[in-house]
């Protein structure tokens, strides 16, 4: 939060200020000054981010090969364990082995001063594991926790190309730095234009969608209608975020925050018609071919908001991970 703006003083509150910085010049000159201000603590340091992220990989490496979302629980939340969750049953339904082991390590570290809050910080630009990839990549997440004492748990997770620009976050005495109401406010309007491009596809003037990735499709995403009309049946879409809500920090060119939108389809057809899931490929647990009669296909897209001081923004985003599929198969 911005600090409170000052209130007028009078005539001689500022007589009485002017005198006080005179005496406070005389110490000066006679070489007494005053001790600089303490740099506040950020909320962890470089030495417990790598102490965390050495715990995280070896956790997430067990959890993965047992496909246990109990043990996975113990250091993720939100999107990261949801999307990890589907990802086991997947694996299952459709015998595939689980996810190979690979290490995560900390980045550029963006944390606010713990005078301001225990609940979480910001890793950036850490460099990928190839084991997790068939590309080169780069790494940057959000952790949160309850409390001080409480753990803490990897909540989003965006995986993008070397080349794609990161904001540079500013740092105070080692912590990041919070926006003012002005600059919050510009956040809020570009998250629900990166909120409009995910539900209908259309860009607004300000926003760029140049690194959007897998975010420009989620209006399309679930299975394919071809054909629908209002006597075969209906679709609905609709997209949200996800907690926690977005965390900003000031960065050299503006704000930043990382969140993550969740879109679904909703189908439901009637009088008898059907229609088939894609042939050749599959959607979670669901078969290829198969044909339903209604579905709900929920997925999820991590992304990077960037809002610059003239409002226009940009998005970063990922690839589509799906959360749910509930489907009626037709008889």
């Amino acid at each position: 939060m911005p600090a409170p703006r000052p209130t007028a003083r009078t005539l001689a509150g500022l007589v009485g200020a002017t005198t006080a910085l005179a005496l406070l010049s005389g110490c000066a000159a006679s070489g007494v000054s005053a001790a600089p201000a303490p740099q506040p603590d950020p909320v962890i340091d470089r030495a417990a981010a790598d102490d965390l992220f050495a715990a995280l990989t070896t956790a997430r490496s067990a959890a993965n090969e047992a496909r246990d979302a109990e043990a996975l629980a113990q250091v993720a939340t939100g999107p990261v364990l949801r999307s990890s969750a589907f990802a086991f049953a997947t694996q299952v339904a459709q015998g595939l082995p689980p996810v190979a082991p690979y290490a995560s390590t900390s980045g550029t570290i963006a944390a606010p001063a713990a005078a301001a809050t225990t609940g979480w910080f910001y890793s950036l630009r850490a460099a990928g594991d190839p084991a997790a990839s068939d590309g080169e990549f780069v790494e940057s997440t959000f952790f949160t926790r309850a409390s001080a004492d409480a753990p803490w748990l990897l909540t989003y997770q965006l995986a993008t190309d070397p080349a794609v620009a990161l904001p540079q976050p500013v740092l105070a005495g080692g912590s990041a730095v919070g926006p003012d109401v002005a600059a919050r406010a510009r956040g809020d309007d570009a998250l629900e234009d990166v909120l409009g491009f995910a539900l209908t596809g259309q860009a607004a003037p300000t926003l760029d969608v140049t690194d959007a990735d897998q975010l420009a499709t989620a209006h399309t995403q679930g299975f394919p209608v071809p054909g629908l009309s209002p006597e075969s049946g209906t679709e609905e879409r609709a997209c949200a975020y996800e907690g926690p809500d977005p965390a900003w920090l000031v960065a050299t060119e503006g704000i930043f925050a990382l969140a993550s939108v969740e879109c679904t389809q909703t189908v439901t057809l009637t009088d008898g018609w059907t229609a088939p899931t894609p042939a050749t490929d599959t959607l979670g647990t669901v078969p290829a071919g198969v044909s339903l009669s209604a579905w709900t296909v929920t997925q999820t897209v991590t992304v990077l908001v960037e809002v610059h001081d003239d409002g226009t923004s940009r998005v970063v985003g990922s690839r589509l991970r799906p959360v749910r599929t509930d489907v009626t198969h037709a008889p």
